[in-house]
C-alpha cells in the first residue's frame, strides 16, 4: 500500500513489519563418553531394561569387584555410554584389567553388555567406534550374541574358544597333588598370580594349586549348571564347574588326575567344562563345537580358558 505526502505530493510507500521468523527446530544433541560414578544409577537402569532375568544386586556387585582393581591414569573405569539431549540412551560396559605375563605389562580390555534404547539404536555404531579406538589394547568378547558373531569376524576379532569340553578328570593322568587355595599353599605361587587367585576365591570361584616336587600352578572353577543334552531335553542342567583360569605354563593333562580326585573326594564332582579351540585329544571326554565362542582382537591375545577378571567371574551366574 501506499500514501501521497501533502508536501510534494511524492507518494510514500508504507512497509508492514514482516512477520517473525519461524524459530528453527533445535538440532538433538548427541555424544559417547565415558562413564562417571555418578553415570551408574542411569547406567544400572539402562542394563536391567536390556537384560531382564539380571538383577539390580547383579550389576552393582559386579561394578564394585571391578572398581576394586587398580588402572593406570586416563584408562575408564567401567565404560562408555551415548547420551541424547544430555539423556542417557545406550551403554556399553569395557572392564580394563592390567595383564602381566611373558610379553611383559599391557592392557586387555572386556568389552561386555552392549544395550541401546530401540529408538536410538542407530546409534550403537558410536559406542563400538568409540570403545576400540586404542591400538595397543586387546579386547575381548566372552560372551558375544550369535547375531553377533560374524561382525566380530569383520572387524578383526580373531577367534580364541571355538567349543567347549566336557571332561572327566579321574580318568587323566595320576601325578603330584591338588590342594585348596590357602595362605599355604598360595605360597608356591608367584606373588602376581597369588593375589589373582585369592581375588577369584574371594569372588566365590573354587581355587586349587597343584604341586609336583618343584612345580607349581593354579586352577581356578566357577560353579555353574550344564547342559549337556541338545533338542527337546536341552534345557536340563546338571551341577557343574567351569575353568576359568589356570597357570600358562601348566601341564593341564598332568595334573588332571589329581586335580580330579580332589574335585570328587572334596566336592563330590565328578566332571568340568574347559574352553577350547577344537577337540583336545590329551584330555578324556566330549568337545561340544560352536557353544560358547570367545573372540579377541589386539596384540596380546588371551589363551583359550583365560577367563579372568572377565564378567563371567565379576558379575557371576
Amino acid at each position: 500500500m501506499f500514501a501521497l505526502s501533502d508536501a510534494d505530493d511524492v507518494p510514500v510507500f508504507s512497509v508492514p513489519d514482516p512477520a517473525p521468523a519461524a524459530p528453527k527446530p533445535q538440532r538433538a544433541k548427541t555424544r559417547c563418553r565415558t562413564i562417571e560414578e555418578d553415570d551408574l544409577d542411569a547406567v544400572i537402569g539402562l542394563l536391567r531394561a536390556g537384560f531382564a532375568n539380571r538383577s539390580e544386586a547383579y550389576w552393582r556387585r559386579g561394578l564394585a569387584r571391578h572398581r576394586a582393581q587398580d588402572l593406570p591414569d586416563g584408562v575408564p573405569r567401567y565404560g562408555y555410554l551415548v547420551e541424547r539431549d544430555g539423556e542417557a540412551v545406550g551403554v556399553l560396559l569395557a572392564l580394563y584389567r592390567v595383564v602381566e605375563d611373558a610379553a611383559g605389562t599391557h592392557l586387555r580390555c572386556n568389552l561386555s553388555s552392549w544395550y541401546v534404547k530401540p529408538e536410538f539404536r542407530s546409534l550403537g555404531t558410536l559406542l563400538d567406534g568409540f570403545a576400540m579406538r586404542d591400538k595397543a589394547v586387546t579386547y575381548v568378547n566372552v560372551s558375544p550374541a550369535p547375531q553377533t558373531w560374524a561382525m566380530h569376524k569383520a572387524r578383526g576379532f580373531k577367534t580364541i574358544c571355538a567349543g567347549q569340553m566336557l571332561t572327566l578328570p579321574i580318568l587323566g593322568r595320576h601325578r603330584g597333588r591338588a590342594r585348596a587355595a590357602s595362605p599355604e599353599t598360595l605360597a608356591l605361587l608367584p606373588e602376581a598370580e597369588a593375589r589373582l587367585v585369592a581375588d577369584h576365591v574371594s569372588y566365590g570361584c573354587l581355587g586349587l594349586v597343584w604341586s609336583h616336587g618343584t612345580t607349581a600352578g593354579a586352577l581356578l572353577f566357577q560353579r555353574r549348571a550344564i547342559r549337556v543334552l541338545p533338542g527337546r531335553l536341552g534345557w536340563l542342567r546338571f551341577p557343574g564347574l567351569q575353568l576359568v583360569y589356570h597357570s600358562p605354563g601348566l601341564d593341564l593333562p598332568a595334573c588332571l588326575g589329581a586335580v580330579g580326585r580332589h574335585l570328587l573326594l572334596r566336592r563330590g564332582m565328578p566332571w568340568f567344562v574347559l574352553d577350547a579351540l577344537e577337540r583336545r585329544a590329551d584330555l578324556p571326554g566330549r568337545y561340544f563345537p560352536g557353544r560358547a565362542p570367545k573372540f579377541a582382537r589386539g596384540p596380546h591375545p588371551p589363551m583359550a580358558g583365560d577367563l579372568s577378571y572377565t564378567e563371567i567371574v565379576l558379575f557371576g551366574a
